[in-house]
């Protein structure tokens, strides 16, 4: 009878043999990591290669997450629905975009009460998930601020201001934002000195970043 392979983390090479909780990346479930700091490191290699698996199908050529790219604003997220299994570069959130304390916890309803279902784990909490059209959280339905990447105008308020992002909202510490190349914008075919001007009073007001 073969012996039982040892699983290692993909970056530090450390094992179970060394008392380390040794777990699988939660979207492909084909690479191993002994915790969120050597995912981390990992991911802009290992996005590359990083196939979800088993995600509901649709029945259709569609993806399970195109009945949700439509927002209020009339605009649709153009991009992909992708599960968070990085935190934050503070530490302060975790796997699945949740408090880091808690993530250990998220994951586990993930891999074992969802069985690795996305659309079951959106439904539970859609904040686990990042639209990379835009690098908002899955449950952003007003619109997608794609500051000027998108088929259509972007209809955020600093595109309608002929702004672009500032460095406290483009530079955020977020997971939703890790490792995407993100448009500063503005939207040259957003501008709008009406709807311009009412977003600038209105952000200054409530004390909003400009």
């Amino acid at each position: 009878m073969s012996e039982k392979p040892q699983r290692k983390c993909a970056v530090c090479g450390k094992g179970t043999e060394d008392g380390v909780s040794i777990l699988s990346c939660g979207r492909c479930k084909a690479r191993w990591f002994c915790g969120t700091a050597c995912q981390r490191q990992d991911w802009p290699s290992h996005k590359k290669t990083c196939i979800p698996r088993n995600v509901e199908p649709t029945g259709g050529e569609g993806k399970w997450y195109d009945r949700y790219r439509k927002c209020e604003d009339g605009t649709s997220h153009f991009g992909s629905l992708e599960l968070i299994t990085w935190g934050s570069r503070s530490g302060h959130l975790g796997w699945g975009n949740c408090l880091a304390s808690e993530s250990a916890e998220m994951r586990h309803k993930y891999e074992v009460d969802f069985q690795s279902n996305d659309s079951r784990m959106y439904r539970y909490w859609p904040q686990a998930y990042r639209w990379t059209c835009c690098g908002l959280a899955g449950d952003q339905r007003v619109g997608c601020d794609h500051h000027g990447a998108g088929p259509t105008p972007c209809q955020c308020d600093f595109c309608h201001m002929g702004r672009p992002l500032p460095d406290s909202v483009y530079d955020a510490d977020t997971p939703e934002r890790l490792g995407l190349n993100l448009s500063r914008g503005p939207d040259p075919r957003s501008l709008s000195p009406g709807k311009g001007a009412v977003a600038d009073v209105a952000r200054a007001f409530l004390g909003m970043p400009e």
